[in-house]
Parts: structure tokens; C-alpha cells; sequence
């Protein structure tokens, strides 16, 4: 009989691949999401289930019985939404005796990174779930590779060939994190309470400078690419005004800013151990890029 799993945030970018490498892989997922009727769509070989992060009994229904958890928390809109979904999380797991949770950070996260307000913050959201009691392995992403896919975040890429994020320096090595590599290690670490009380940096193979990345992206949309990286200031208001909210312009512009404090490769992540540690392959950025068509 294949184990249950209850995959939060189904729906988002973050948990739709967990739900699709888990199914893939075997198991009964529980996919929970606020939408039931958009889970169905998305997954239909899963178990659709409708819950809300903040209300309690609601989780404390997705979790009863599964062998495991992955969550991850989504962009809050309000200062006490992270607390709220949290205390609500653990109350839950804690009274279902979940017996493993896998957390993805969602962002750069621990002491590599120079204090900031966003990494502190997230880096705080790590310990506190490595310190809540329940087992728990926590994956700490690096930058989302698919953020370089909507015009948001690159909108004269396709249209001029100018590549002007992410807004760090030229020299620096990015550390990328593709959602399907990491949907690669969360199974594998659903299926490892062995490692509970670990935290692993993730990253998909070959950090690369803005020119390298550029290359790759030159071949994606057969025309020349140029890296020319917009101020992180300019980065966080133009999406802040995009999304009319000033608190995302703010979190991009002191997340890169901390990013931006780094030399050469030190964001770069070992990512042969991580395949060694999770027994997984995977994919390099520019085969990634390849597939996106």
C-alpha cells in the first residue's frame, strides 16, 4: 500500500510540481489548496482537499493520517498573516502527530547570506520550524529560475533582448532553483525521515554569471541576449508598481540587496551532494531553459 501525503499550496508554483513528481512516484497525495474545484482540475488523480492555511481544524483534517507533509508558506498580504498560518500549521500537526514534514524556505535563507530584513526573516521562519517539535527537513531555495519566464520580472527580454535581472552584480555566479528540481528533492525527502532536523540548500546544477545566463537564454529565444542588470531599487519599484503593492517592492530590494553583497561564487551550491544525499538527477539551468519551448 503506497503512503499518504498531504501537499500544501497545490495549486502554487511551489506545490503543483511536488503533487505531479509524487503522483508520478507512487504515492496517494492528498493535494490541500483553498480552491477544490481548481485542485480537481489541476490534479485529478489526487485527493482534492479544500482547506485554508490560517483556520486549524482545517489543516488538522488534511493532515489526519497522512505519512507525511510538504508545505510551503505563500507571499503573505499582511504583517501577522506567517504567525497566523504557522501557529495554525503546527497546532494541527502537533495534535495529528505528523510523523515527517518537508519545508521549503521559498527564498535564500541562513548565514551565507549578509542580514536583511527579508532574509533574517526567512531564516527565522527555518529555525523556527526546525525547533517546532514536529520532524522536520527543511530545503532552502536559492532564486526561482522560472521568475526569468513572465515579462514582470524581464520585460524587455523578449522584445529587445536585454536581460536586466536580476539585479546583481555582473561577476557574481547566480544560484538558481528550478520548481521542478525542487519538486525532485521534496518527494525524495518525503520518503527520508532519517534526515529530519537538517536543513539543505538547494540549487539547480551550475550557478552562472548574468552573461551566462544570457548565452543560454540567446539560444532559447534564438536572438542575442545582453545582461545589463537594472539597480535593485529600480527592479523592486517596477514590480512593486506592476503588483500595486509597495511592500513587494520593498522585500525584492532588500532580498537582492543582500544577494547583490556577495563576490564571484559564493552563492553557489554543492548540488552533487545534494543528488548524492536525495539520490536524485538533476537538471542543469540550460537544459531547463530548453525545455520551456
Amino acid at each position: 500500500m503506497s503512503k499518504t501525503i498531504a501537499i500544501f499550496g497545490a495549486t502554487g508554483a511551489q506545490g503543483a510540481p511536488v503533487v505531479t513528481q509524487a503522483l508520478a512516484e507512487g504515492y496517494t497525495v492528498r493535494a490541500v489548496a483553498r480552491d477544490a474545484a481548481k485542485i480537481k482540475e489541476m490534479h485529478p488523480d489526487a485527493i482534492a482537499v479544500s482547506a485554508d492555511l490560517s483556520d486549524e481544524a482545517a489543516v488538522v483534517k488534511a493532515l489526519s493520517g497522512v505519512d507525511a507533509a510538504f508545505l510551503h508558506f505563500p507571499m503573505p498580504s499582511g504583517p501577522d498573516d506567517s504567525a497566523t498560518w504557522a501557529g495554525a500549521f503546527f497546532g494541527a500537526a502537533h495534535k495529528e502527530k505528523l510523523p515527517l514534514l518537508v519545508y521549503v524556505t521559498g527564498g535564500p535563507s541562513g548565514d551565507r547570506f549578509p542580514s536583511s530584513t527579508i532574509v533574517d526573516g526567512i531564516t527565522d521562519g527555518m529555525n523556527a520550524v526546525l525547533g517546532s517539535g514536529i520532524p522536520s527537513i527543511v530545503l532552502q531555495s536559492a532564486v526561482y529560475l522560472e521568475n526569468l519566464q513572465p515579462e514582470l520580472f524581464a520585460p524587455f527580454l523578449r522584445s529587445e533582448g536585454k536581460l536586466d535581472y536580476p539585479p546583481v552584480p555582473q561577476d557574481l555566479k547566480m544560484q538558481w532553483t528550478s520548481h521542478l528540481d525542487q519538486a525532485k528533492l521534496a518527494v525524495a525527502a518525503l520518503a527520508r525521515p532519517e534526515l529530519a532536523g537538517q536543513a539543505f540548500e538547494i540549487g539547480s546544477p551550475d550557478a552562472l554569471t548574468g552573461a551566462e545566463l544570457a548565452t543560454h537564454l540567446s539560444g532559447w529565444l534564438d536572438r542575442p541576449v545582453t545582461f545589463d542588470p537594472a539597480t535593485r531599487e529600480a527592479f523592486g519599484q517596477r514590480v512593486g508598481d506592476a503588483l500595486n503593492n509597495p511592500g513587494v517592492a520593498f522585500v525584492l530590494s532588500d532580498l537582492y540587496g543582500s544577494i547583490a553583497a556577495l563576490e564571484g561564487d559564493a552563492m553557489a551550491v554543492d548540488t552533487a551532494t545534494l543528488e548524492k544525499t536525495f539520490g536524485v538527477t538533476l537538471t542543469s539551468v540550460a537544459d531547463h531553459i530548453k525545455s520551456w519551448g
